[in-house]
């Protein structure tokens, strides 16, 4: 396994997920949710599009962090990969939940990802 091709693969993964983030928000997200047409007449629709998009890239940024992590101490990878996944996915999690107010079915699966994520640390 080459330590250099994981940490540009690092690298490569965050510079893609603020260039996602931030082009498609500008170029795809913005465009499309201001026709509010069909099922994009729906706020909670349109919610969740944004929220699904962006949280792509902060995937992307908690497996960049693990690759940093495996190159770097991969005797505490496996303790990265945990804690990278409950902060995002609680923080996720509870932004879903109050972005749509509670109505979006994700936000409590999202939660509980990061929740047995965190849980998994303290065993």
């Amino acid at each position: 396994m080459s330590d250099g091709l994981l940490f540009i693969a690092a690298m490569l993964l965050v510079v893609t997920a603020f260039a996602h983030s931030l082009l498609g928000e500008r170029r795809l997200i913005g465009p499309l949710l201001a026709n509010r047409g069909g099922i994009l007449a729906n706020d909670l629709a349109r919610t969740i599009l944004r929220f699904a998009w962006h949280l792509t890239s902060v995937t992307w940024v908690v497996l960049a962090l693990i690759l940093v992590r495996l190159v770097r101490d991969p005797a505490t990878a496996r303790l990265w990969a945990a804690a990278g996944t409950a902060v995002a996915f609680i923080s996720v999690g509870l932004f879903d939940a109050v972005a749509s107010r509670g109505r979006h079915v994700g936000w409590p699966l999202l939660s509980g990802i990061g929740l047995a994520a965190l849980l998994s640390l303290l065993r």
